[in-house]
């Protein structure tokens, strides 16, 4: 769930056993494996290039304050058809902190995709007010996280960012809850 196609692909090539595939089929190089993995990769970078409009949708999710935390990230094309999603536990911390890491998780995979502009939606009013510069960052604890995400966002050609109520970020916050129970239950 949390692993773009880019990252399965060298992950697939990294575990190739090429002796055991050269038992299979002799004629099999090294050679013409590293080929086939470029091309897959070209057609992947291809893909990517395409992107448009992008959004993300982002949501942080902690169990107290502080408390066990969990990011949730929807990334969908303009029409919002699901591109790739995120559920990642990330030990505890805040709910502000974990926002922030949603977003950063979610600016990461985005920027694979090459996208010409990206909407972000979240429903936390202090993260999109930080964002847009109304509020200032108070907290030490989010000032290394507010720094990290705008460095995301000034390598993207152009973005806006949102605030939309919970009951329109219902995936990625059910995607940050599971994270944190998947976690629970191990």
């Amino acid at each position: 769930m949390g692993i773009s196609d880019y990252q399965l692909l060298e992950l697939i090539y990294k575990n190739i056993d090429l002796d055991s595939l050269k038992v299979q089929e002799p004629s099999l190089t090294q050679e013409r494996l590293e080929s086939l993995f470029e091309g897959l990769r070209a057609i992947l970078h291809r893909q990517k290039s395409k992107a448009g409009r992008l959004l993300i949708y982002t949501d942080g999710a902690s169990r107290g304050n502080p408390g066990k935390s969990g990011i949730g990230v929807v990334i969908c094309d303009k029409k919002h058809n699901v591109i790739e999603e995120v559920s990642r536990y990330i030990g505890e911390t805040t709910n502000n902190v974990a926002e922030y890491k949603a977003l950063i998780a979610g600016l990461e995979r985005v920027l694979e995709y090459g996208p010409k502009e990206v909407g972000i939606l979240s429903d936390s009013e202090l993260l999109v007010k930080q964002l847009r510069g109304e509020y200032g960052v108070k907290a030490k604890a989010i000032l290394p996280h507010f720094r990290e995400a705008k460095r995301l966002l000034d390598m993207l050609p152009k973005w806006s960012v949102r605030h939309i109520p919970r009951e329109q970020n219902l995936k990625a916050d059910a995607l940050a809850n599971l994270a944190i129970d998947s976690h629970d239950a191990s």
